[in-house]
This record gives structure tokens, sequence and C-alpha cells, in this order.
């Protein structure tokens, strides 16, 4: 199905090299359908970290690999791989972001393309968890439909990565 490619699109890089220090996180998309259904797709190829700076939260460069996404269908993967055009555009990147008492704003890259995102985040233990709604328009991809059954424009990123 050709909507496992929203899923893609969704999921923020996230790999901050600091260091010679390279920390893994992971990413999940949950995927609304019209004119039913949903789907989520996971990676755990993301790499970096955020730094805690008093109470305010940083990061920049951290960089998912999107050619490891999976939605639990083969098809699926393939159709969102073509999608998210992963063989010219194969990480998605949160470029910065800076957050403060559970709310955050940052750029993102995907396929390219940079926009401003702005999300909540919670911290539990040495982790930040961090969930932002993007339109997969913004991104170039729309009119995804099979067999009648289409991706919302809007998706959810939910992000876990570890902080330094």
């Amino acid at each position: 199905m050709k909507n496992s490619i929203f899923v893609n699109t969704l999921f923020w890089g996230l790999a901050l090299t600091f260091s010679s220090v390279v920390l893994a996180g992971n990413a999940a998309v949950d995927i609304k359908l019209t004119p039913a259904g949903s789907f989520t797709g996971k990676t755990s190829d993301v790499k970096g970290f955020v730094k805690k700076n008093g109470t305010k939260i940083v990061g920049e460069n951290i960089v998912v690999n999107l050619k490891n996404l999976k939605t639990g269908m083969g098809l699926r993967d393939k159709h969102t791989q073509d999608y998210l055009g992963t063989a010219q555009h194969p990480d998605a990147i949160l470029v910065k972001a800076e957050g403060e008492n559970g709310k955050g704003r940052g750029l993102i890259k995907i396929r390219g393309i940079e926009k401003q995102v702005e999300g909540t985040y919670k911290i539990e233990g040495n982790e930040l968890q961090a969930s932002f709604p993007i339109k997969l328009s913004d991104f170039k991809i729309e009119g995804i439909r099979y067999m009648g059954v289409g991706v919302k424009d809007q998706v959810t990123i939910n992000v876990s990565v570890p902080i330094q």
C-alpha cells in the first residue's frame, strides 16, 4: 500500500554527534486513514541526543534514516520509500529544536524541505519523549490513495531520544 509513504515522511531525523559520542533513539509515526483505519511506522535507526541546559532542552542535527522505516507490511514499506524519495533523501533531520516546560518548537527537514514544527515533550528518566503533528502536504506528499483508502494529511510523530 502506498499509505506507508506517509509514515516515512513523518519521521524526525534524530542524530547528533557530540565529542565522538553517538546515542540512539527511536521514532514512530501514527497515520490515520480515510475513510477509516490507521497504522504506525517505526524505526530505531535514530542517532543523536538532546542536551538539557537549565530548564531548556536543545537538540541539533538529529538524524533518522528513513530507509529503515517499517510499517509491518513489506509492500507498504516499499511504497513508502518510493513516496519519500529515500534514494535522493534517505534521512529526515531535526535541524534545530528548543523546548521548555513541556512545549517545544523546531525546524525539521524531510525530502529536502524545511518546515517549522511545534509539539509537546516529557522527560522520563534520561530520555526525552516528544510528540508533534505535521502536514504531509507541507513536504509535497499528497494524493496517496490505494483501493479507495487514503492517508489523512496530518500525521503525528512520536520521537524518543536520550538526554546527554
